[in-house]
This record gives C-alpha cells, structure tokens and sequence, in this order.
C-alpha cells in the first residue's frame, strides 16, 4: 500500500530539506512557528552548512550572477571561464564612478551579486549597512592575495568581519601626447597651461579631480580642512575654460585621437600607449604626490545569490583568472600567485618605491564627503 502524499504524515516521514519542508508546511496551511516547532521535533534533515556560514550551497545554480561594475573592469576569459566552470552566466551593469554607486545603493537599489568598490568607499559602504560580511571559508584562494592588501585600513575587520577582497590596483597620473606636448611634464601644473586650451581632459571623478587640484597646492588628498577644499575648488573652477572635457569613460579614444593632455587611470594609458606606441605616449605620476587606489569584490545587502558570490570571488582569486584580468584592463594585482603569469610590460611598468612614495591612498572622508560633494557640484556648473 502507497503512503499518502499531501498530507502532515507525509510532511513528517518523508525525508527533505528544510526549505521544501517549509514550503510543503505553508501548502497544508500551517504557520510558519508551527512548522518551525514541528520541524525541530521531527527531526527533518536540514541542508548542511558549510563550516559556520548561514549560506548554502544552492542545489538549484541561479542562471546567472549580477555584476555591477566598472565599465571595462572584467576580462571576457572571466566571463567565459566563469561560464564554462559552473553553468551560469556573468551580467554586468556599469557605474562611471563610486559615488555613483553609493547613491544607488543608498538609494535602495538592490539586486547585485558583486559591487567592484574602491577602498574608500568600502569604508562608507560597510558603515552604512550596505555590504554583507564574507565567509572567508568560501573564499580559500584569498591565501594568494598579497600580505599587504589583506588587511587595508578600509576593511580593518574591527568587528571581526570582512567585507572585502581586492581585485586589481592603480594609479592616477597625466597621459602626455609627446609628439604634441614639446617640453617634459613632471608636475599637475602642466593641466592648468593654458597653451594646451581645449586639449587637456579631466576625470569626470570628484575624488580625483579634486584630489588633483589638492595636490597641486601641496595638500593631501583626502583633506577635510574646508579652507583647503575652497582653495582647491576654485583653482579647478579657474582651470575649466582649458578643459575639453570632463570624461571617465573615453579617455583612450581621446589620448589615441590627439588630446594633448588627459587626466587619466594607468590601465587606461597602458591600453592607449599600446596602439600608440612609447614615443607618442609618456605616463607623468606628478611630483607633488599622485592617487594610489585599490578596486575590491564586495557583496552587497540582499545578493539574490550570496553562495554562487563567494564561488565568483574566490575564482577570480585564482593565480590564471587574476592574471587573466590584469592583462585584459592593464593595471596591476594584489595577487601574488597571479605575477609569473603577467605580461611582462605591466610588470616593467608597476611603480617603483620611489614613486610609491609619492602616492596617497584614498580615504573615507567621513561626513566631510558632503562637502566634496557640494564643492564638485560648484566646479561642474560654473
């Protein structure tokens, strides 16, 4: 004789997980607390946890994981490999900058898997709440990151959590058209020259454009002295009648189609001295001090798939996958397991001591961030 289905006998001798038990008890009309207390005294098999983690491998694989990205900022042998490995497929959508991406978190936007955030803005996404807590035992590749990017001031694990994992670091400096600019560059001062009217880009990034002009007149760039930031606001202000534009997407096509000067991320000028060549294209990193970053995997508040997060992390901590992505954006890895396998022109152009010493890391500016904003609003419309 065939045992009943549909009915709490079945619920309760038939072996299942706890989410379709769950889902089986509703069905029959039982509460939530009813079905949970029958639950725990019938024993029901509970999916296992990996080691002290909340979140379970999911049976069912979604068919695809959400990336919220920098445009450019992820290898298409990531996404291929990605694919080939476990099923799903990668989706990015893009930001042009982070606090672009803070708004949109803070404005409620849910729905992604993985962020991409800068230090800095980890640091104000995980005290505003927006960032779940890592279970680094789902990540185990992280032993390849290098020592010193394992433990950054913006993720300080203070409250015995972390929040973060780096993904790729660079650089801020000016990309010189030397077939156009004659004389050599070695300070931010060449972008306010007003001999190169209509040829000099500038970020369209409150944090580095600003920082620029911070640097410039010999102050750091994470300054939370309103004086200094005043200062800093209307030397860019001064400078915006030489300023062809304010752009964070283009600005290849603008060093490749003959801007003399452009404001720009080292990834960027290494794609463009490429098709350009060396004796076209110089790197200035300035000599008052320039922006040192770092781009890390983050997951944010309710993740649709915060397991198959991890499996995407802790691939793209792998020694070939990391590689595969630095040579791809061309900017430099935290990954140490991942340098035998570099190009040999990013390692050739990876910043000496001598010239990290000049770099500042961006930092939290804590409530001073309103500030800054107040002030790039003034610089842009003016």
């Amino acid at each position: 004789m065939t045992e009943p289905s549909g009915t709490l006998d079945d619920l309760t001798r038939r072996p299942m997980d706890r989410r379709t038990f769950l889902q089986r008890a509703a069905a029959l009309g039982l509460t939530a607390s009813a079905a949970g207390s029958l639950l725990a005294a019938c024993g029901a098999k509970e999916k296992p946890t990996v080691a002290a983690s909340s979140l379970y491998p999911e049976t069912e694989k979604p068919g695809e994981l959400y990336v919220f990205n920098w445009q450019n900022e992820l290898a298409p042998e990531n996404k291929k490999n990605f694919e080939a490995a476990t099923g799903i497929k990668i989706v990015e959508s893009y930001y042009q900058d982070n606090e672009a991406l803070i708004a949109k978190l803070k404005g409620g936007a849910r729905g992604y898997d993985i962020i991409v955030p800068t230090g800095y803005a980890v640091s104000i996404l995980r005290k505003s709440g927006l960032l779940e807590p890592l279970d680094m035992t789902l990540i185990p590749n992280f032993k390849n990151i290098v020592t010193k990017f394992q433990k950054p001031a913006y993720d300080p694990e203070d409250d015995g959590k972390k929040y973060s994992v780096p993904w790729i670091w660079g650089t801020a400096g000016v990309a010189v058209r030397k077939d156009l600019v004659k004389e050599g560059v070695t300070s931010w001062a060449a972008l306010w020259d007003e001999r190169y009217k209509n040829q000099i880009d500038m970020l369209d990034d409150q944090r580095e454009t600003i920082g620029a002009a911070l640097k410039l007149l010999g102050y750091s760039l994470n300054s939370t002295v309103q004086s200094e930031l005043d200062e800093a606001t209307q030397k860019l202000i001064a400078q915006k009648p030489l300023v062809r534009a304010y752009d964070s997407t283009n600005m290849v096509r603008a060093m490749v189609g003959g801007t003399a000067l452009v404001h720009t991320w080292n990834g960027d000028f290494a794609k463009a001295q490429k098709e350009l060549g060396a004796d076209k294209l110089g790197w200035v990193l300035p000599s008052e001090g320039y922006t040192i970053w770092v781009d890390n995997t983050c997951m944010p508040v309710e993740a649709p798939s915060p397991y198959w997060a991890h499996k995407f992390i802790d691939f793209m901590c792998e020694a070939q996958n990391a590689a595969d992505l630095t040579n791809y954006v061309r900017y430099y890895s935290p990954n140490e397991a991942a340098m035998p396998l570099l190009d040999q022109e990013i390692v050739d152009a990876t910043p000496t001591a001598e010239e990290l010493a000049r770099g500042e890391l961006m930092d939290d500016l804590g409530e001073f961030d309103k500030q800054w904003s107040e002030a790039w609003t003034k610089v842009k419309s003016a």
